[in-house]
């Protein structure tokens, strides 16, 4: 119940007290910022807490003009966090926020070694746009292509040779999609 509230309130949520305005608002997938959008009249402090009510953060705040603070939340397991605003009279503001968001991945790719110098790529591009491939022996790119199939590609590379590194796959597209594959 409480977390169908805080997706309710969670993305956007504001000080009901006509004097100090106070914005908490997830501005990337987990990172928030607090804002007064009024000077707040004294102290404020800014608490951060896990879904089992565990204080995470307890950030003290004296600021005589309007402000805003980011706090990051990319080191906390992913899960749901409550943020409180609050100053001496109790709580001015508060909000529900996820630290992950599932994304659906536009490329599902896959590797697995044949045999010694054998290795089968499969790549299933969800999004119909040209995936380039790379192939890195250790470090070192040996072999780039550009696939332009819209539904994907499942090709067998033979590497002679290869490194005691081992062989990596990047695949990659202009969308900004990029994930290496390797073999276990």
């Amino acid at each position: 119940m409480l977390f169908v509230a805080g997706i309710a309130t969670g993305a956007f949520a504001a000080s009901t007290n006509a004097d100090e305005t106070v914005l908490i608002q997830q501005t990337e997938t987990a990172k928030v910022a607090v804002a007064f959008t009024a000077a707040p009249k004294g102290t404020v402090v800014v608490k951060i807490s896990d879904s089992e009510d565990r204080l995470i953060l307890r950030d003290r705040i004296n600021q005589e003009g309007t402000f805003a603070k980011k706090y990051d939340l990319n080191q906390l397991p992913k899960g749901t966090y409550s943020i409180q605003v609050l100053n001496d009279s109790g709580v001015i503001s508060s909000a529900m926020v996820e630290n992950f968001k599932e994304e659906t991945p536009e490329v599902y790719s896959r590797v697995s070694k044949m045999d010694e110098n054998a290795y089968r790529l499969v790549v299933s591009n969800l999004k119909a746009q040209a995936v380039e491939v790379m192939i890195y022996d250790g470090n070192e790119i040996i072999h780039t292509e550009l696939i332009d199939n819209p539904q994907g590609l499942h090709k067998i590379y033979k590497i002679e040779k290869p490194g005691k590194d081992g062989i990596s796959f990047k695949v990659k597209t202009a969308s900004g999609f990029e994930k290496f594959v390797s073999t276990l």
